[in-house]
């Protein structure tokens, strides 16, 4: 008999410490003396595990955000039968202290009484008897405000991906003249370079010190601005504190802050950005660690799966723009085929590629005769025509013009009236002829700063949309304990392809269906 193990993790507002309350489904569970920890009781007041699911967007586009199922966690309240006094036991975590706290009639009445938030849920999977070490995480979330019943409390939850929607930069200027800015930028959210941007706009704040003077990165160290233009005219960069001329400008690399001798009608620069901790980032895996550890969101970040193969990336917020870090991200690895990021079952921020079925070692088999799976299920509308040719766009520029000036060099006056720069793959004729119109030809708009970045990824890209993954469901009936993005399976079916067997990458996972088992969204 399997037993789901439930730890809430709490905020306990009279001390400010963080508490473990740990819950399980019927009949509970005892951890013995050689456990860690040992000894302690998993209370049986689990109605129903969490009904939840998170997937990376489909394959076969540029579509890195996950799509998410909420549910609730269902606990046990009513009121009890035995008169005695009953107690639960709760560690601090803060100080690793385990509490025995004096529980109420209805045993998780704590939960109500405004002395505890609840913060996060973690679900284990256990043989009944078995070693808490055997135990298999199966998902790791955020929680809503309780929704008490008369004998239950519904917790919603959610996927820690959630916190991720919050916008990146939060400073702004204070509208008090200098470097805060005038008075028109009173609240404005400051701009933020992230990673190598190849033009940007930055923030024109005023005359300071018989100079006017730009910021391009929030007040914060940059690495780098190699060069600008005014109407599509190269403006030199120099050294110093101030230009000597019109034709040049100065930069302090501590603020960010660009010093001019005239106002440009319009002003761009190209800008190697955000210095966090000292380091340059500009790689898409250690440029979303370093902004989601900055912000809190992640404490641990594995991004060895996208960074075995460094790509440069770049994203100008201008003045008063709230991206998010979760669009920012999406931007980023869909970037490449196949990226995406996702929170792991250790609450870990995973960014990676996710790979093709055949690239690793399946870790479970499914089996329609063998009863281990009810079978594979056509996820309908997700298998597009292949694609005859694909564009990738790179080196964004975000306001383009219409116009450059009369005495800019062509190469300048088309990279400042062009918002893209494309890479296109050769059109593939065999498609051309057998899909006729339906084939399309497939623009994929990226992050990416180097056409020559472009240029390697194109040939993925063109295997992924030439021949876009077909995407199933398949019900694991034992649950798929420790089965998560990335993952490859074994399946076993009558559906053509499958009769011998055949791998799958899973995408994605419901965490624990109301029937039994779980889903799993997969890709051949």
């Amino acid at each position: 008999m399997k037993v789901r193990l439930v730890d809430l993790t709490l905020f306990h507002r009279p001390s400010g410490h963080r508490h473990r309350l740990p819950l399980a489904t019927f009949p509970g569970y005892q951890s013995g003396p050689a456990d860690d920890p040992p000894n302690v009781t998993w209370l049986p007041l689990v109605t129903a595990g969490a009904d939840a699911s998170v997937s990376i967007g489909s394959l076969g586009a540029a579509d890195g955000q996950a799509e998410l199922r909420i549910g609730d966690l269902v606990l046990r309240n009513e009121a009890t039968r035995n008169p005695a006094q009953r107690f639960a036991t709760l560690q601090d975590l803060d100080t690793g202290a385990w509490l025995r706290v004096a529980l109420d009639d209805r045993p998780l009445n704590l939960l109500l009484t405004g002395d505890y938030v609840i913060q996060s849920v973690t679900e284990r999977e256990i043989e009944d008897g078995a070693p808490l070490a055997d135990a298999v995480t199966i998902w790791t979330a955020r929680v809503g405000q309780p929704k008490p019943k008369r004998t239950e409390i519904a917790l919603p939850i959610y996927d820690t991906r959630l916190d991720y929607d919050t916008p990146i930069q939060t400073e702004r200027y204070k509208g008090t003249g200098g470097y805060e800015g005038p008075a028109e930028l009173k609240d404005t959210l400051k701009e933020l370079p992230l990673g190598h941007c190849p033009m940007a706009r930055p923030t024109y704040l005023g005359i300071i010190d018989g100079f006017h003077r730009w910021s391009v990165g929030g007040g914060k160290p940059v690495q780098d601005v190699p060069r600008g233009w005014s109407s599509g005219v190269r403006v030199a960069k120099q050294s110093g504190a101030t230009p000597a001329d019109n034709a040049h400008f100065t930069v302090d690399l501590a603020t960010g802050i660009i010093t001019t001798t005239v106002k440009y009608a319009d002003f761009r620069v190209e800008v190697q950005g955000r210095i966090f901790a000292g380091v340059y980032r500009r790689y898409i895996g250690e440029l979303i660690a370093a902004l989601a550890t900055g912000a809190g969101l992640a404490s641990t970040v594995d991004s060895a799966g996208m960074d075995a193969v460094p790509r440069t990336v770049g994203l100008f917020l201008a003045a008063g723009d709230g991206t998010t870090h979760a669009a920012a991200y999406a931007r980023f690895v869909g970037s490449v085929p196949r990226g995406g990021w996702y929170v792991g079952t250790d609450g870990q921020l995973v960014v990676t590629r996710v790979p093709t079925p055949t690239a690793a070692a399946a870790v479970r088999a499914y089996s329609a005769a063998a009863g281990t799976t009810t079978g594979l299920q056509y996820v309908e509308g997700q298998h597009n025509p292949p694609a005859k040719q694909v564009v990738l766009r790179c080196a964004h520029n975000p306001s383009p013009s219409s116009s450059a000036a009369t005495d800019a060099t062509a190469a300048d006056a088309t990279r400042w009236t062009q918002e893209w720069v494309e890479v296109p793959s050769a059109v593939d004729d065999e498609i051309a002829a057998a899909w006729g119109s339906t084939a399309k030809v497939a623009t994929i708009e990226t992050a990416l700063t180097f056409s020559a970045d472009a240029a390697a990824e194109l040939p993925a890209w063109v295997a992924e949309l030439s021949a876009p993954p077909t995407l199933y469901e398949l019900p694991a009936l034992d649950g798929a304990p420790g089965v998560w993005i990335g993952d490859t399976v074994t399946v076993e079916d009558d559906i053509a392809g499958f009769a011998d067997g055949a791998p799958v990458v899973v995408y994605g996972r419901t965490i624990a269906d109301r029937a039994g088992g779980a889903t799993l969204y997969v890709a051949r």
